[in-house]
Order: structure tokens, then C-alpha cells, then sequence
């Protein structure tokens, strides 16, 4: 960050500088010709004060105004034109240009997901662009995939990671019931299993009446919280083993856990049951508007 706002400081005054040579250039050359046309005008009036010795008054007066007719057009053409400075490329919205380059160019940015409908639990309901996710009453026929969990109501991610650093952040919003995280690609899909990381799974999340989560072997050890955040952001470092979950709205820390990975490692999704329709809402991952 620090050598990217470097960056940007010295491609700015590289650029003023290049702005100010172009505008002093310019004054100077027009400088130039107003001095020139000054000594032709001291030339011509030199000229002139020789001439009043030698004509009458009536005669000088003539010529005299007719010279200063020219003599004012000559002046008037030699002004330091187009020596302001434009600042108009180095003011605006500064501070969101240099954010946007910086989305572009920082590793890791939010990553755009989508949902692997072929994982879906048959009683999740997917939207049409699969990057939400809701509890539905009734199950709804799907294939009879190997792919297909059916032990609990998750969804994975279409993308699987087996290296780098990777970050997404979820809505989950006034959801009283929802689980986020990873899994490896090899967990259990039929049949009953406990979620924790010894069956593959890295996840945190909210259950009804319930704090904050995390599943482990014993399968719900609770979280402190300050506040309730709308929106979590899940961060995968697979070479430094970690998987740590964050208020997204203001980037404080919820929970990490720690692991050697070996396999691919899929986002997870669990949008809670219904809960008497107090968690009909879905859960969706957000993008970047214009990213």
C-alpha cells in the first residue's frame, strides 16, 4: 500500500512539473516576442521624435495617430497567452481514484464467488446469478450427485483455492441463523457428520438465541462480540494455514483457526433454517461495484 501511494505521489508531481515546464515554455516564448516587438516599437518612435524636427504639427499628428493604430494592434497580439495552470487532472475525487487503482492492483481484493448449484442441499434455494442463498421449506428435487451434501443445509463455492491468499465477504445482514467458511474438497457429503475441522470443515457463524460460533470438535464454542455485523468477511491464507473471519463493515477480528491444507479448499455457505420465517432472508456475497 505504502509503495503503491508512492507510486501515485510521483507519477502527480512528475506529471505538475511536466505541466509547469509546458506553461513557463510558453510565457517565455511569448516574453520573448512581446520584448521584441517593444524594441521595434522604441525603433519606430525614435524614428518618430527625428521626423517632428522635420515636418510641421498638422502633418505629425496625422501620421503619428495612423502609427499608434498599428502600433496597438502589434502590442495587442503579443500577450503571454495560455500561462494558467489546469489543475482540473489533479483535483476531484482523489482519494476514490487512488482507491480504485488500488482494489486493482492490492492481492488479495474481495473475490467475485458464485455458488456450485451441483453441491446444494435439495432445501436451499439458489438465485439465478448463484450469489445468494436461502432456506427453503419444502426440498426440491436435484440430481443425485456425488457432489450433492446432504447431512446439513451447505452450499459450496464454484471455485476451489490450493494456494495463495484469498477474501470474500458475505451479507448475512438481521439473519439469525447462518454458518460461513471453508471446506476441503474431500469432506463427508452423505450421510450425518459434525462439522468441525477435523472433518474438514472451517467454519463460524449464528444460530437462534445464540452468540457468535465457531465449529469444533465439540462443535459450538462460543465468540465474544461487540456488535452485530451485517456482513463477514472470510479470509483463506493456504500457504500460512489460516482461516480467519472479520466484521467487514469495520475489519475487526471474530475468529481464526489454524491448519496445514493439502487438498482444495472451497468456500462454504449455510443459510440457516427457516426459524419460523424470522431467517427467510438469504445470504448473498457481495461484489465490488465496478471491480
Amino acid at each position: 500500500m505504502h509503495q503503491i501511494l508512492t507510486e501515485k505521489e510521483q507519477c502527480l508531481l512528475r506529471d505538475l512539473r511536466e505541466e509547469e515546464e509546458r506553461i513557463v515554455e510558453t510565457m517565455e516564448k511569448n516574453l520573448r516576442e512581446i520584448q521584441e516587438n517593444l524594441h521595434s516599437i522604441e525603433e519606430k518612435l525614435s524614428k518618430l521624435q527625428k521626423q517632428m524636427e522635420q515636418k510641421d504639427d498638422l502633418i505629425f499628428l496625422k501620421e503619428e495617430a495612423c502609427r499608434k493604430r498599428r502600433f496597438t494592434v502589434d502590442v495587442s497580439e503579443c500577450s503571454a497567452a495560455d500561462g494558467s495552470l489546469s489543475l482540473s487532472q489533479f483535483t476531484g475525487p482523489l482519494q476514490y481514484t487512488v482507491w480504485r487503482e488500488m482494489i486493482h492492483t492490492i492481492h488479495p481484493a474481495p473475490a467475485s464467488l458464485t455458488l456450485d448449484p451441483n453441491t446444494a442441499h435439495p432445501q436451499l434455494i439458489l438465485s439465478e446469478d448463484r450469489t445468494s442463498v436461502r432456506f427453503g421449506i419444502t426440498e426440491h428435487p436435484l440430481p443425485d450427485s456425488p457432489e450433492t451434501i446432504d447431512s446439513w443445509p451447505f452450499v459450496l463455492g464454484s471455485e476451489g483455492f490450493t494456494s495463495g491468499r484469498h477474501y470474500w465477504e458475505v451479507e448475512v445482514g438481521e439473519k439469525t441463523w447462518w454458518y460461513l467458511g471453508v471446506a476441503r474438497e474431500s469432506v463427508e457429503r452423505k450421510g450425518w457428520t459434525i462439522p468441525s475441522p477435523e472433518t474438514g470443515f472451517w467454519i463460524m457463524g449464528q444460530a437462534p438465541r445464540c452468540d457468535y460460533l465457531a465449529a469444533s470438535s465439540h462443535w459450538e464454542t462460543p465468540l465474544s462480540r461487540s456488535v452485530n455485523p451485517r456482513k463477514i468477511g472470510v479470509f483463506l491464507d493456504y500457504e500460512g494455514g489460516q482461516v480467519s473471519f472479520y466484521n467487514a463493515d469495520t475489519m475487526s477480528h471474530l475468529h481464526t483457526f489454524t491448519h496445514t491444507f493439502i487438498e482444495r479448499i472451497f468456500p462454504i455457505f449455510h443459510p440457516g433454517r427457516y426459524d419460523g420465517g424470522k431467517n427467510s432472508a438469504p445470504l448473498t456475497i457481495c461484489g465490488i461495484k465496478g471491480h
